[in-house]
This record gives structure tokens, sequence and C-alpha cells, in this order.
């Protein structure tokens, strides 16, 4: 589910997501809650290649194998060079603000920080150090992720609305998000 406070634009690019208010580094703008599409790896090859390539522009494939396929305004996020969210390299399938993003602002991600995007295309955000060109095969770049460590007294301090929502592996998140706070804090 993505985060309420968000909402859909067009662009110079096509449909985007963009926020209503601003964010701050730390908040939780999508988690894979279980209104969105989950089909193990194998099934989605076994589709038709028309059929992957309907899916492939709005899915990615996550560390277990499945390929995950937002059903809200979630796979409108575009990719960026430079972006403004990402994912936790503990805990898959969620995306959290990397940064403050203002209101109005898109939110982007870079897709090579998910384990496969699925399809290849132009990049087109302009950014300074643009890579021009993103293929499908150039997934999972583990530094393009935030560690839990660097945001958790973040996710702490803001409400997270999302993590009202159930998701699959909620319960391990909150377990080790609470692991991690106690680390933190040097008890």
């Amino acid at each position: 589910m993505v985060h309420p406070d968000t909402y859909i634009s067009t662009t110079a690019n096509g449909i985007s997501l963009f926020a209503k208010r601003r964010f701050k580094k730390g908040e939780i703008l999508w988690v894979a809650d279980n209104t969105d599409n989950v089909i193990p790896l194998r099934s989605y090859l076994k589709l038709p290649k028309s059929e992957q390539e309907k899916l492939a522009y709005y899915c990615y494939l996550d560390s277990n194998q499945y390929i995950i396929i937002p059903c809200d305004n979630g796979k409108y996020v575009n990719h960026s060079c430079t972006p403004n969210c990402t994912y936790l390299i503990e805990f898959d399938n969620m995306s959290v603000a990397m940064r403050d993003i203002e209101a109005g602002e898109e939110i982007t991600e870079n897709y090579r920080c998910y384990y496969s995007h699925l399809a290849d295309f132009e990049c087109k955000c302009g950014a300074k150090d643009c890579v021009r060109f993103i293929k499908k095969d150039d997934s999972f770049c583990p530094s393009l992720r935030l560690r839990l460590d660097e945001v958790v007294p973040l996710i702490r301090k803001h409400t997270q609305p999302l993590l009202n929502r159930s998701f699959k592996g909620k319960q391990q998140f909150l377990t080790l998000l609470n692991k991690k706070a106690y680390e933190y804090c040097g008890a």
C-alpha cells in the first residue's frame, strides 16, 4: 500500500507518484501489503512473453523470488538515478524516504535497488550522473538501499500509518525494528 498522503499526476515521462505533503527521512512510503499481487517467479516465467511484458513495467522481483505487482498507485513510482526513497537492506518490500521530500515533489526510486525490475528502458531522469539506460540485468545494487541502523530512530520517531496495515513479514519487521532500536540506545 502506498502512503495515503500521495497522489498521481502526469509528467513529461508519463504517470508518476507525488507527495501531497512534506515527508521526512525515515517515513515509510510504500509497503507490499495483502492487496498486492504476488506471483512466484517460476509462474511468471511460464506466462506468455506478451503477458510478461505487460507486467514488467509495474512489478519487480523481491529477495524471495516472488514477483510483486502493486495494485495501487505505488506502481507509478518512477526510476531516478538520484532517488528520494529506497528499500531497506534487511527488509524487502518496503520503501522508505531516504531524505526529506517536499510537497509536490515526485517520489522516485532507483530501480537497481530491486532484485530485478524486469524491463529494459531508457532513463530520462535528467540527473547529472544519469546512466541513460537501465537493463533488467543491471538489477540489485545493495549500496542503493538503506541499512535499518541508519533510520531506526527516524522510523520510530515518525507516525507510520502503513505499519497499521497487514503485510507479509510485518511481525518480523517490527521485531527487527525493536531489536535495532534497543541496540541503538546502547542498552
